[in-house]
């Protein structure tokens, strides 16, 4: 898959993988060396005009709100969420690479990203001191989850569902907005999902393990295996139909398009 490069020597440069990016869903890995970061630029600003949801892969992730100090260092496995309007810096604060799954609603391709980015007003200057961090977020905050930028999910905070015709199928959801929407699904070995129709887009990646997907076009039945990383975007209206094969679980990253 052909790499994308998002930045400048300011901002600092990530890696981008781009998965599916059109006018209802935009799903992407960015990535950052060992050490690295990334902040912004007069060219390169973070700040957008869209909910996002962060899901970590490999690494360690701190992210900071520059405006106000809040940082958060976030594992593998864990998530997060955060809404339009929030600045946000990011670092691998690991000696791996890092890697995270992006969701972005409403997508690029609607303005809300560079070109919104720019409208909003620039911060000049920004101070990562302790001191000035701890009396930004005590300042900003009040210390309530209220004014927080950022939510972290972690595994522990999941409120399973599970199918109604297989319980050995379960999901959780970890974003859910006017403008995103965003779960996670874990299949136990050897099951079979329900036969899947939806009046919306989607798409997906595999977090770990291996899963067959069947997908009926004009009632013609077509497989794909997929494996870990590998995505996969329905148009609406295609019916399928997920097959864990294999003696280990599975876990998906599923983004359903908002209307």
């Amino acid at each position: 898959m052909k790499i994308h490069k998002w930045g400048d020597e300011e901002a600092g440069y990530v890696d981008d993988w781009i998965y599916i990016s059109n006018e209802k869903l935009h799903q992407i890995i960015f990535g950052l060396k060992p050490h690295g970061c990334f902040k912004h630029s007069k060219e390169f600003r973070t700040i957008f005009g869209a909910d996002e949801l962060l899901y970590i892969l490999s690494g360690i992730f701190v992210i900071s709100n520059p405006e106000t100090g809040e940082t958060h260092k976030v594992l593998p496995g864990d998530s997060i969420f955060f809404r339009k309007d929030t600045w946000h810096h990011g670092f691998n604060f690991s000696d791996e690479y890092l890697q995270v799954l992006e969701f972005f609603s409403p997508p690029p391709s609607l303005g809300t990203s560079g070109v919104y980015a720019k409208t909003k007003p620039y911060i000049e200057s920004i101070d990562y001191s302790i001191e000035s961090r701890l009396n930004n977020w005590l300042l900003n905050s009040n210390v309530t989850n209220k004014n927080k930028s950022f939510t972290i999910i972690k595994e522990k905070d999941y409120l399973w569902s599970s199918d109604e015709k297989n319980r050995e199928i379960f999901a959780t959801t970890l974003a859910n907005t006017d403008n995103l929407f965003v779960k996670k699904i874990s299949i136990s070995p050897n099951q079979t999902s329900q036969e899947i129709d939806l009046e919306i887009e989607r798409s997906l990646l595999v977090i770990s393990g291996n899963i067959e997907i069947y997908v009926y076009f004009d009632n013609k039945e077509e497989k794909f295996i997929l494996s870990e990383k590998d995505g996969f975007y329905f148009p609406k209206k295609v019916r399928h139909k997920f097959i864990n094969p294999s003696n280990k679980k599975v876990s998906l990253i599923v983004c359903e398009a908002k209307n």
